[in-house]
């Protein structure tokens, strides 16, 4: 009974040591914006610790209305202003990634008409406005009309005969309603993720150069589509399935800051 009692102890001490230790962040996650925690009026923090934060540009701001947030106390919105951006300037890690995975939350008010294009911009990586385009990958837009994401990826056109939105390709996503979006390319796939749910798959080139430019949530050579976002992610790898449907659920990273303005976040580990 002696014994019984003093493994029991010894085992409640180990878990309550593992659960209470701070997990390693993933080394793979290059960017994570909660639009919680702004620096000041301009700049959003990079939860990562890697020092990428993020400018607000040209009427792109932190909204706290409750409608237009997921989580947290912020959201970032894309409003009212068709140039409105929200840029992280390019860094070595970002610049040179092949396979990644783009993660955000999505509530789109409507789409930009502009007589350039039939879409709104919502996410771009290395394009910079009134030059060539570098990279493109991905770019992500909203259709005009439609409702439904358009993606591009290296020097291809646009992926796809038909956009994808919840319940797959040509479908419409619902104005003013939260959306999860998960983009994984891994070697010669791009797979969509909507809710955590496959909806659309891709071939896309399989090697690519990244090249060099800045990341742009908005507007970019495409004007702006109306929309909020919250809990952007970007890792310079694949998310499995699991880890998609577990990001979906609010569950693959584990938000405890170690202090007010955290550079050290739990990841965790379930899905791999």
């Amino acid at each position: 009974m002696r014994t019984f009692i003093l493994m029991s102890f010894i085992t409640m001490f180990l878990v309550m040591t593992v659960l209470s230790a701070p997990a390693a962040l993933d080394p793979n996650m290059i960017l994570y914006f909660s639009f919680d925690e702004q620096l000041d009026g301009k700049m959003v923090e990079d939860l990562t610790g890697g020092g990428n934060d993020g400018k607000l540009k040209l009427g792109a701001k932190i909204a706290n209305e409750p409608a237009e947030i997921y989580k947290g106390t912020g959201a970032l919105k894309i409003f009212n202003n068709i140039s409105a951006q929200f840029r992280v300037d390019e860094f070595d890690q970002m610049n040179k990634y092949g396979d990644n995975t783009y993660t955000f939350w999505l509530y789109i008010y409507g789409v930009r008409n502009d007589p350039c294009c039939a879409n709104g911009s919502v996410v771009e990586k290395g394009n910079v406005i009134g030059q060539a385009h570098k990279g493109h990958a991905p770019a992500i837009w909203i259709t005009d009309p439609g409702q439904s994401l358009v993606y591009k990826f290296g020097d291809q056109g646009a992926i796809g005969i038909d956009a994808v939105g919840p319940g797959g390709k040509g479908q419409k996503f619902k104005l003013k309603q939260w959306y999860h979006i998960a983009g994984v390319k891994q070697g010669g796939s791009l797979t969509i993720y909507i809710d955590g749910k496959e909806e659309a798959r891709y071939k896309v080139a399989r090697d690519f150069v990244q090249g060099k430019g800045h990341l742009r949530i908005g507007a970019t050579n495409i004007r702006s589509a109306s929309f909020a976002m919250d809990e952007f992610e970007l890792y310079d790898r694949p998310l499995t399935e699991k880890e998609v449907e577990l990001d979906a659920k609010g569950l693959l990273l584990s938000v405890e800051p170690q202090r007010k303005l955290t550079t050290t976040w739990g990841h965790l580990k379930t899905g791999r």
